[in-house]
């Protein structure tokens, strides 16, 4: 995958975002910098390609999507770019949610391919007047006009890195430990709720030729993660087991609820990344939630080895120490979410020189405030 371009203006707490991660990332910063505002807003961009623009809205709450102190009647501007393409929507945001149509437009190599203004009812592709979609946007619109076997390479990982984006936030660790819906379809790759991850499991530990061996892969990794804890699941009608490595007799399997929520976390994670595709972007928020350390720094080294094999963008945000300190050997690969930076986040390489990061833990930073600190305000004597 073509190392792509984040670029925002005036999306929440993002006043000025210009970003290009690759491979695995951590990306820090105190409450309220906009970690999570981060993931919102690539979740935005998925579902504006793919449902549309309400669905988009109503999916982040986009009564509160300008940020506060901008400039009136100015748009909150966002743009994702890959390889050739270049993606940019322009929104006409008030402080109570959007006024108006929204504008967009799609360039190859520099050049305009399509152009919606704002407030237009039709959109300009070369020199055809295009009607706006009810719920497609242009540049979707435009894609689907090509025969599957007639696609453009150019818009392709475009395309490719917008439906490939997976976002995992608080998992529904009590959804979980329900019996499963044995009708439930959704077995091909782990929804952001996490709700499907018994039919997922069971679905590839039934056809491992099909889905590549991503069962005993999660499998393996689990049982780095958590010695003694983690030997088998086994499906018995569709309900899970999951068994210690010592485990002799049946009854030593134990049902969903009876599982620590630390494991549940774990075989959500590593799910979640053995089922993206290739050259596609997955992130997770707070991953060390439930978490032990050695878990942590066994699922971050499982989640390494995933994004150089599938060329995978896996962003994880954090206020752990121990996460922190499970990048040392990769400070580049570190971004702050600095409190008034312009643009952010900035890379922790381009803040500290590489020789005088590598005298400290990086948690021990993060933790003494030396980094990504909250703004202290001084006492009144």
């Amino acid at each position: 995958m073509s190392p792509l371009t984040l670029r925002a203006e005036h999306f929440r707490v993002l006043d000025h975002l210009l970003w290009c991660p690759e491979g695995l990332c951590l990306l820090a910063g105190a409450n309220g910098t906009g970690k999570t505002t981060m993931l919102d807003l690539l979740m935005f961009l998925r579902n504006f390609f793919e449902r549309g623009a309400e669905n988009a809205f109503s999916s982040i709450d986009g009564s509160h999507i300008r940020s506060r102190g901008s400039v009136d009647n100015e748009p909150v501007r966002l743009e994702l770019e890959i390889g050739e393409a270049k993606w940019v929507l322009s929104l006409p945001a008030t402080e109570k949610g959007i006024d108006g149509t929204y504008g967009e437009a799609l360039f190859r190599g520099g050049k305009p391919v399509l152009q919606a203004d704002m407030h237009a009812t039709d959109w300009l592709l070369s020199d055809e007047r295009v009607p706006r979609d009810r719920i497609r946007c242009c540049t979707r619109v435009f894609w689907d006009r090509h025969d599957p076997s007639n696609e453009p390479d150019w818009m392709r990982p475009l395309v490719s890195i917008l439906t490939g984006i997976r976002i995992y936030g608080s998992f529904w660790l009590n959804q979980l430990r329900r019996p499963p819906d044995a009708n439930d379809s959704r077995t091909s790759f782990l929804h952001g709720t996490g709700n499907n991850l018994w039919s997922v499991l069971s679905n590839w530990k039934a056809a491992p030729f099909v889905y590549r061996g991503q069962y005993e892969w999660v499998m393996t990794e689990a049982r780095k993660a958590f010695p003694g804890l983690v030997g088998a699941i086994e499906f018995d009608r569709g309900q899970p087991y999951l068994f210690p490595p010592d485990a002799t007799d049946p009854a030593d399997g134990l049902p969903p609820e009876r599982a620590a929520a630390g494991v549940l976390t774990g075989l959500l994670q590593l799910t979640a990344i053995a089922g993206a595709q290739p050259d596609s972007l997955v992130a997770f928020d707070e991953m060390e939630n439930h978490l032990h350390p050695h878990a942590i720094r066994s699922i971050l080294s499982a989640l390494r080895q995933k994004a150089n094999e599938r060329n995978l963008t896996v962003i994880v945000t954090t206020h752990s120490p121990v996460v922190m300190n499970a990048f040392r050997q990769d400070p580049e690969q570190v971004y702050l979410l600095e409190l008034g930076a312009s643009p952010t986040p900035v890379a922790l390489t381009d803040l500290h020189d590489e020789g005088w990061l590598a005298a400290f833990m990086l948690g021990d930073l993060y933790d003494r405030l030396a980094i990504a600190a909250p703004r202290i305000v001084a006492k009144v004597k």
